[in-house]
């Protein structure tokens, strides 16, 4: 394997861990979004994540069961047991502190989605004030973990997804006018050789 390679590589381990590292902080606010719409079990938490982020966050059992126990050793949640047939099954619900704590996560989450989503848009030179003000819910999941739409009925999240559209359109707008810009260049350059 060749050095470039090798560096791309080694880019891509990076990458992924920072990943992964910001999934594993951001399970458990999802655990909480998911227990604000009504109590639930470890498989139907699992199915919800999963539903509401669209397939990207797809926790596993083994990655969601130790976030439920610190969440209950934390007091944000709590458990009953209940019987289903011979088996043992924990239904898990939000506590008052827990609603709490996710009061100032997603203010928190908020607040960061807003920084880096303004440098995102000034670093592509968009800077016109026609842009929605809610920029911490213009980006979809490619861009920043994006908890906005969980819990959200369909049609709020129609309106979210059209704005998202919107800025998309105009950033697309906006990088064809700097690769026209670009072609003009290139061509210029041509010319003078």
């Amino acid at each position: 394997m060749n050095k470039k390679a090798e560096n791309m590589q080694k880019i891509d381990v990076i990458a992924d861990a920072i990943a992964q590292s910001m999934k594993k902080g951001h399970i458990s606010t999802l655990i909480l979004l998911a227990l604000e719409k009504g109590p639930s079990h470890g498989y139907s938490l699992m199915q919800t994540i999963k539903d509401d982020t669209y397939g990207v966050w797809n926790p596993t059992a083994s990655s969601l069961y130790p976030h439920l126990s610190s969440l209950t050793d934390k007091g944000l949640i709590e458990f009953t047991s209940e019987m289903e047939g011979k088996r043992e099954r924990k239904v898990y619900e939000i506590t008052r502190k827990g609603k709490k704590t996710l009061g100032m996560l997603i203010e928190r989450q908020k607040d960061m989605r807003k920084s880096l989503l303004s440098m995102i848009i000034s670093t592509m030179g968009i800077t016109d004030i026609t842009l929605p003000s809610d920029l911490e819910s213009l980006f979809g999941l490619e861009l920043i973990v994006d908890t906005t739409l969980i819990g959200k009925p369909d049609s709020e999240k129609i309106e979210i997804l059209s704005k998202r559209k919107l800025v998309l359109s105009r950033i697309i707008e906006k990088l064809q006018n700097v690769a026209n810009e670009l072609n003009e260049r290139i061509g210029n350059l041509k010319d003078a050789q």
